[in-house]
């Protein structure tokens, strides 16, 4: 095996000082957070746009773990017939406001006797049909959180993640820059280069045939058919201009 060294050219790369580095480290994660985020936005946007369903905002902890405070559901349009025990509906009526709960049984006039996940008791009141909004078909987890942080007049937690937005959108593109990327030298090369030991200048070459990694026959191999490769590679480039002419 040929050592660390042989892969990079004989020039010293530019050392990346510990700030860049940083930098670079600050940069991919927020690079992952905003694409984690814009995903989980486009499970609510697509839904939404091309299949009819409603998001709704989880305000309280009553589904647990279902989903959380902060989560967003989708809720799709049912009919009488769909609305089956275990089903999880949201239902609107003056005295309970809008409440995410499950369809624990449906009772012989009709209505429906439901309850949250983490309740120790099911709900006083019965849920009739015209009350249910719709039923909740996919949860997206944490998206809504500024919009919980909002509703429940938490500045502080808003004014927090808006600033950590802001500083996140200005580190996201140094995980894109070379300048800030400690691996990104400059001095990699080839693989096969080493193998032959046809890096650095003309000297180095001449000195480097003694410590070939390869042995004289499979050396002259390889060297053949990068050849041959480059050769062939010329000749489609021929053949492509003359057509074009």
């Amino acid at each position: 095996m040929g050592n660390a060294h042989q892969l990079t050219r004989s020039g010293q790369p530019e050392r990346k000082t510990w700030g860049r580095t940083a930098l670079y480290g600050a940069g991919t994660v927020s690079m992952l957070i905003i694409s984690m985020a814009s995903s989980l936005s486009l499970w609510i946007a697509f839904p939404w746009a091309f299949l009819g369903w409603t998001p709704t905002l989880v305000t309280s902890g009553s589904m647990e773990p279902l989903v959380a405070p902060g989560d967003v559901v989708m809720l799709r349009s049912v009919t009488p017939d769909e609305l089956t025990p275990n089903t999880v509906v949201l239902y609107d009526r003056p005295e309970t406001g809008r409440i995410l709960h499950r369809i624990l049984e449906q009772l012989p006039d009709g209505t429906f006797r439901t309850g949250g996940d983490a309740n120790a008791s099911p709900d006083s009141a019965f849920v009739h049909v015209e009350d249910i909004k719709g039923a909740a078909v996919l949860a997206v987890p944490w998206i809504g959180r500024p919009s919980l942080w909002l509703y429940q007049g938490r500045t502080l937690p808003l004014v927090a993640g808006g600033i950590a937005l802001l500083i996140g959108l200005r580190l996201a593109p140094r995980a894109f820059d070379p300048a800030f990327d400690p691996w990104a030298s400059g001095g990699r090369v080839n693989p096969a280069e080493v193998l032959l030991g046809r890096m650095g200048r003309p000297d180095d070459r001449r000195a480097a045939l003694n410590q070939r990694l390869l042995p004289e026959s499979l050396h002259d191999l390889v060297h053949g058919r990068l050849a041959a490769q480059s050769t062939a590679a010329q000749r489609r480039t021929v053949q492509l201009l003359e057509g074009l002419s």
